[in-house]
C-alpha cells in the first residue's frame, strides 16, 4: 500500500484551504497505525471535518499507488456517497475519482466511493483487482453481514474508520473490521476549538401532569426557550404532519419534512426555514440522512430515540458553528440525555452500535401497535428543580468527557433516600468544588452539606458524588491536585436565582417543596 513506500509527501501541499489543527494531528497517526499493521478508527465530532480528512489520507496514497491498484471508500447512504466525492474529487480531480451506486458506476477509476448496499456489487466487479486502501465512512454500519462480505472480497491491504459517534451501545456490540483508535476528537476539543457551539440542554419542568400532553409540553418549550430556525422530531410521515398542522395552531409557521416530498421540495423548504420563511421543520429522518444545516438554533427531541447512534447524530448536527450563532438549544422532554448517558469511552469494542437503516426504522413502525407505544411514552417525570439542575450539569459533563460513567449502573427506587457513605463521600470530596466555573461553584457547593443532603434522594446524591469524582480526576487516573477544569466554553446550567435564595435558606431539601 502506498502509504508505506519510501517517497515522501509533504501532507496538505497544495492544499486550497489551512487544515484544523486536529486534522493536522490526525493524519500522521493515521499513517502511523497503518504502518504497524493496524485497522484503525478516527472518532471525531460531526461537523469537525471528517471528509477532508478523508481526502488528504487519500491523497497521501494516492501519489504512493501502484499502476492497477484501488482505493475505496465506503459511506452508509449514497447523500454521503456524493458528498464525499465533491470533498474528494476537489482535491485529486474528477478524473481519479469515481463513484458506484444505483445509478452511477464507474469501477475504472482508481478511486471509487460507494454506499454500503452496493459494496458487494462492486466487489464482483473488481474480482482480482489490489484494493491499497479501504476508507469506511461512519463505520457504525459495517457490521451486517453484507458489508463483511464484501470486506472479504475485498481484503484490503489497509483499511481506516471514520466515525462521530465514539458511545457504547445498548447491546454493547463490537467492531470486527477495526481494532484501534488512531485518533479521537471530542465535544470539548471542539467547543475549545469553537467547531460547534456550546449547547442550553432544557429538560421538562413538570407542569404538565399527563402523558398525552406531551405535545403541548414542547409547544411550551419551544416558546420559551427557543428563537430562530429549529428542527422538531416525529415517529414517522403520519406524525410528523399532524404536528406541523398543530403548530400552526399556536401561531407557528411549520411544515413537515419527509421522504414523500420531491428532493428538490425539500430544498426549497429547507431554505425556507433558514431565510425565517418557515419557523420550524417537524422531520422524521432528517438529521440522521447527512444532511447539513449549521444555520440550525434548536432541537426539540419530541419522540423519543431509541437508537443511540441516531440520537447522537440528532444532537450531534444542532451544534456546528454557524456565523451568529453562539448558542444551540436541545429540548429534551424525555430526558434521553440521561437514557442514552453519553460519554466518551475508551474500549473500541464497546463504543458502536448499529445504526438501523431508514428501511429498518419503516419496518419498526409499521406495526402499529408498536408506533403507539413509542408515540405514548411520557416526558420525563418532573423532577424537583434541583435534582434536574444536578443532572442538566452531570450530563453536559459526560458529554464532554469530563465525567465518566460510574463503574457500576444503580437502579435507584423512586423515593430511595441517601445512604450516610454516600453523604460521607461526599463530604470527602468537596475540595474537588474548586475547579468548577465560578459561575456554578457557589450554588454547588451550598448542596454539601449535610443538613442538606440528608434530605435529598440517593439518586441526586449519586450524580453529585459523579460530578465531584469527575473533577477531582479520580475516574481518569490524574493526581487531584493536577486537574483543572479543561474546557472553560462548556455551558453548565446555572441555578434560577429564587432557587438559589431558597437553597440558601433552606435547612432541609423538603423545605424547598413546602
Amino acid at each position: 500500500m502506498g502509504v508505506q513506500g519510501k517517497m515522501t509527501i509533504q501532507y496538505w501541499e497544495g492544499a486550497s484551504f489551512r487544515p484544523r489543527d486536529w486534522q493536522e494531528k490526525a493524519l500522521p497517526e493515521i499513517i502511523k497505525c497503518l504502518k504497524q499493521g493496524k485497522k484503525p478508527v478516527v472518532s471525531a465530532i460531526m461537523g469537525a471535518g471528517k471528509s477532508v480528512l478523508i481526502a488528504e489520507l487519500i491523497w497521501v496514497a494516492f501519489h504512493k499507488l501502484k499502476e492497477g491498484n484501488k482505493i475505496l471508500v465506503t459511506a452508509p447512504r449514497q447523500s454521503l456517497v456524493t458528498q464525499l466525492h465533491k470533498t474528494i474529487a476537489n482535491r485529486l480531480g474528477e478524473e481519479n475519482v469515481g463513484m458506484f451506486f444505483t445509478y452511477i458506476k464507474e469501477p475504472e477509476k482508481p478511486i471509487i466511493i460507494t454506499c454500503n448496499a452496493s459494496a458487494g456489487n462492486l466487489s464482483l466487479k473488481l474480482s482480482g483487482a489490489k484494493i491499497s486502501l479501504l476508507i469506511g465512512d461512519e463505520v457504525h454500519g459495517t457490521e451486517a453481514d453484507s458489508f463483511k462480505f464484501a470486506y472479504s472480497k475485498f481484503q484490503p491491504a489497509c483499511s481506516v474508520g471514520f466515525t462521530a459517534t465514539p458511545y457504547r451501545s445498548n447491546k454493547k456490540q463490537t467492531l470486527t473490521l477495526w481494532d484501534s483508535v488512531a485518533y479521537r476528537y471530542s465535544a470539548g476539543d471542539a467547543l475549545r476549538d469553537k467547531v460547534i457551539v456550546p449547547w442550553n440542554l432544557v429538560h421538562w419542568n413538570g407542569r404538565h401532569a399527563h402523558a398525552e400532553e406531551v405535545d403541548k409540553i414542547c409547544i411550551d418549550l419551544i416558546r420559551m426557550h427557543c428563537k430562530g430556525p429549529g428542527i422538531v422530531s416525529a415517529i414517522d410521515i403520519e406524525d410528523a404532519e399532524y404536528y406541523a398542522e398543530y403548530v400552526g395552531d399556536f401561531g407557528y409557521k411549520a411544515a413537515a419534512i419527509h421522504s414523500r416530498i420531491p428532493k428538490d421540495k425539500r430544498a426549497e423548504m429547507l431554505q425556507q426555514l433558514e431565510n425565517g420563511e418557515l419557523d420550524m421543520l417537524v422531520h422524521v429522518s432528517l438529521l440522521a440522512e447527512g444532511v447539513d444545516l449549521p444555520f440550525l438554533r434548536w432541537l426539540c427531541l419530541r419522540r423519543p430515540v431509541q437508537a443511540r447512534v441516531r440520537f447522537v447524530q440528532e444532537v450531534g448536527r444542532v451544534l456546528r458553528s454557524y456565523p451568529g450563532k453562539t448558542i444551540a438549544t436541545i429540548l429534551d422532554p424525555h430526558d434521553l440525555f440521561s437514557l442514552h448517558g453519553l460519554q466518551n469511552e475508551e474500549a473500541l469494542g464497546e463504543i458502536i452500535a448499529v445504526d438501523p437503516d431508514e428501511e429498518e426504522l419503516a419496518s419498526l413502525v409499521k406495526d402499529k401497535v408498536e408506533r403507539d407505544k413509542i408515540i405514548k411514552m411520557p416526558p420525563a417525570k418532573a423532577v424537583g428543580h434541583l435534582e434536574s439542575w444536578v443532572k442538566r450539569m452531570l450530563s453536559t459533563m459526560r458529554a464532554c468527557g469530563v465525567c465518566r460513567p460510574a463503574k457500576k449502573e444503580w437502579t435507584w427506587g423512586e423515593d430511595t433516600v441517601s445512604t450516610q457513605s454516600q453523604r460521607d463521600r461526599v463530604l470527602k470530596l468537596r475540595f474537588a468544588t474548586r475547579w468548577l466555573p465560578g459561575y456554578v461553584r457557589g450554588d454547588f457547593k451550598m448542596l454539601l452539606h449535610e443538613d442538606k443532603l440528608i434530605g435529598f434522594k440517593a439518586e441526586m446524591v449519586s450524580n453529585i458524588i459523579d460530578i465531584l469524582i469527575g473533577l477531582a480526576g479520580s475516574a481518569r487516573g490524574h493526581s487531584k491536585r493536577h486537574v483543572y477544569w479543561h474546557f472553560p466554553n462548556i455551558p453548565l446550567p446555572k441555578l434560577s436565582a429564587p432557587i438559589a435564595g431558597l437553597l440558601f435558606k433552606a435547612a432541609r431539601y423538603e423545605d424547598l417543596h413546602r
